[in-house]
């Protein structure tokens, strides 16, 4: 797929919708700023025209300000455009999402801030391999955490507990993480284990392009039927490692 441009830099992209839905409703976006690289995915919460459409504007919103600022500040600005709530401020009446913002920091760093199952993967090689950086706010990883059988917590990993509609109650959690390259997705990629995702990383990090046409064809080869978005971002600093 054609790659995104941010200065000299090539970010790989893949995206595509699930294969019984009528549109997909993932969106991705990369900006640059004084140097400064952000990238994010959102994955809209339906299939709707009008949940397509909060997403890629609320991922364009986002990786703006996440480039001049922080991703946290970036998710709390996309939030705005979907925090009107009912009368009693119970739910929200306006589409909504989950995302995950990144930007680059001096020393291979990178700041994330996520709401909801988008996720970020980080690159080490070696022995470290893939590290998922961030830690999905549903249902089911709430139960994992009490305990719960993992069959019982895997049915409840369609449930979100954040997303951008909810920043304004629940907050934005965020992360640093030092790693040569960052993956980003949608949880469609989920659906394929985390060796999977290494064995694929292994064979095409030094090429984001057919990174990110990989890692989603691994999804679907293990059965993802949802949208799928993969960014896939070296750190400016990363060359040749």
């Amino acid at each position: 797929m054609t790659p995104l441009i941010a200065t000299d830099l090539v970010v790989g992209t893949a995206t595509s919708p699930g294969p019984s839905r009528p549109r997909n409703a993932d969106a991705h976006a990369v900006h640059t700023h004084h140097g400064r690289v952000a990238a994010g995915v959102v994955d809209g919460t339906g299939s709707d025209e009008s949940v397509a459409a909060l997403a890629a504007d609320a991922v364009g919103a986002a990786v703006r300000r996440a480039a001049r600022s922080s991703p946290v500040i970036g998710v709390v600005h996309a939030a705005e455009l979907c925090c009107d709530y009912d009368a009693d401020g119970s739910a929200p009446v306006r589409p909504t999402g989950a995302i995950v913002v990144a930007s680059t920091r001096p020393g291979l760093l990178w700041r994330i801030a996520w709401a909801g199952d988008s996720s970020a993967y980080g690159w080490h090689g070696g022995d470290r391999g893939l590290v998922r950086v961030t830690t999905p706010h549903t249902r089911g990883e709430e139960l994992r955490r009490e305990g719960a059988p993992e069959e019982e917590a895997r049915r409840h990993d369609h449930q979100l507990l954040n997303s951008l509609a909810r920043v304004p109650l629940y907050g934005v959690e965020a992360v640093e993480a030092i790693a040569p390259l960052l993956v980003l997705a949608s949880d469609g990629l989920a659906a394929a284990p985390l060796p999977a995702l290494a064995e694929v990383l292994r064979d095409h990090h030094r090429d984001p392009r057919a990174c990110a046409d990989a890692l989603l064809a691994a999804a679907r080869d293990h059965g993802s039927q949802d949208d799928i978005t993969v960014v896939v971002i070296p750190h400016p600093e990363a060359e040749g490692r």
